[in-house]
Order: structure tokens, then C-alpha cells, then sequence
């Protein structure tokens, strides 16, 4: 039953079971659609709040574990900037052998995230990707086949608009990522014409 004068918290509480429990929510395809839950002992608010406060000023309710559920063990308070760190989509490089989000390098040597990746694919040293130099192509059009598949990765969204979810990704016999989305409506235009014609 809903609070005549909600306390600090439920906003987030109610914020969070729309979009594990209610499928008409507009995120619920990102949340309860691929099986994120609450634990039981938090469809009580009181319990949520006890677990939860204080909220830092600014702070978001953040799963720590991405594919996780919400729960005391697996959720923290996170700025925007921790949070987009934190996403499934994430981009990871892997440099000399070793694993990093291209966002730390990023910030770390003051380049864009496109340019990381770019970087990475061709296999640069990480001192050499870490520079602020702007290198010569001496690899040819492998490197820029490399470059633009990367810079196609980073992306967040297709060209119309439509967010790079996994469930709206496809990825094509040639190992390209493509929008589900515009997908269907190419093919939708296509019977149409097909329709028209005959």
C-alpha cells in the first residue's frame, strides 16, 4: 500500500520492481525480460530501507554483478560515471595480455574510447596506445576494416537510434553486429514492395 508521504527510498524501491515485475514497464525487457529478480526479503520496504540508507546525494542503486539479482549481497549506491562503468556493455580491450575496460584507459591517457579500441585491435604495446601521438596508418586497409569494425562496437546505439541491447543484436554470417530492429523493418518494407508489385 503506498506511503501518503513516501519515505526516502521508495522511489527506488518502486523504481526497481517495475522493472523486475511489470512487463508493460519500458525497461522490464533489460531486467525481469532476461531474468534479473528481488530478493524475497525485500518486497518489504521497510527491510530495503534498513539495508539501503543512507542514499548518497547523486547515488543510483547499482547491481554490482550485472547479471545478478537485486539483493543486500549484490547492490551498492554508484554515481552515473560508476554506473556506465559497470554496464554489460562495457567495452574490454585486451592489451599486452592483459584485460581492461577501454573507458579506465580512456580517462588514463586522455584519447577517446573509439581510439582505444582501434588501438588495441591492431595489436599496440600499451605504451604506444597510451600516447597522445597521432600514428601514421602503416598497416594498410586491414587496419582500417580493424578500425571500423571497432569503432562499431563502441557504439551504443545504430544509426536510427535503436539501443544495441542483447536482445537487439544480431550478428551476421560475416561476423558483423546488426539492429534487430531496422532488420525487421528492412524486411517489412521488403514484402511490401513484394505485395505491391504482384
Amino acid at each position: 500500500m503506498p506511503f501518503k508521504n513516501p519515505p526516502p527510498l521508495y522511489s527506488v524501491w518502486q523504481g526497481m520492481r517495475r522493472r523486475c515485475r511489470n512487463p508493460n514497464f519500458k525497461q522490464w525487457a533489460d531486467y525481469g525480460g532476461r531474468g534479473i529478480s528481488i530478493c524475497p526479503e525485500w518486497d518489504d520496504y521497510s527491510v530495503f530501507e534498513r539495508d539501503m540508507s543512507p542514499r548518497p546525494v547523486g547515488a543510483s542503486i547499482e547491481r554490482i554483478d550485472p547479471d545478478g539479482d537485486y539483493g543486500p549481497g549484490n547492490c551498492r549506491w554508484a554515481s552515473q560515471k560508476e554506473q556506465m562503468r559497470n554496464q554489460r556493455r562495457t567495452i574490454y580491450v585486451e592489451v599486452d595480455g592483459v584485460r581492461h575496460k577501454a573507458i579506465d584507459l580512456a580517462e588514463r591517457s586522455g584519447l577517446k574510447v573509439d581510439t582505444i579500441v582501434q588501438r588495441a585491435s591492431i595489436g599496440m604495446t600499451f605504451d604506444a596506445l597510451m600516447k597522445k601521438t597521432r600514428y601514421a596508418n602503416k598497416h594498410g586497409w586491414r587496419a582500417a576494416v580493424a578500425a571500423r569494425v571497432a569503432n562499431q562496437r563502441v557504439r551504443a546505439q545504430c544509426k536510427h537510434g535503436h539501443d544495441y541491447t542483447p536482445e537487439n543484436t544480431g550478428i551476421s554470417k560475416q561476423g558483423h553486429r546488426f539492429c534487430r530492429s531496422c532488420h525487421r523493418l528492412k524486411v517489412a518494407r521488403q514484402n511490401e514492395r513484394k505485395r505491391a508489385s504482384s
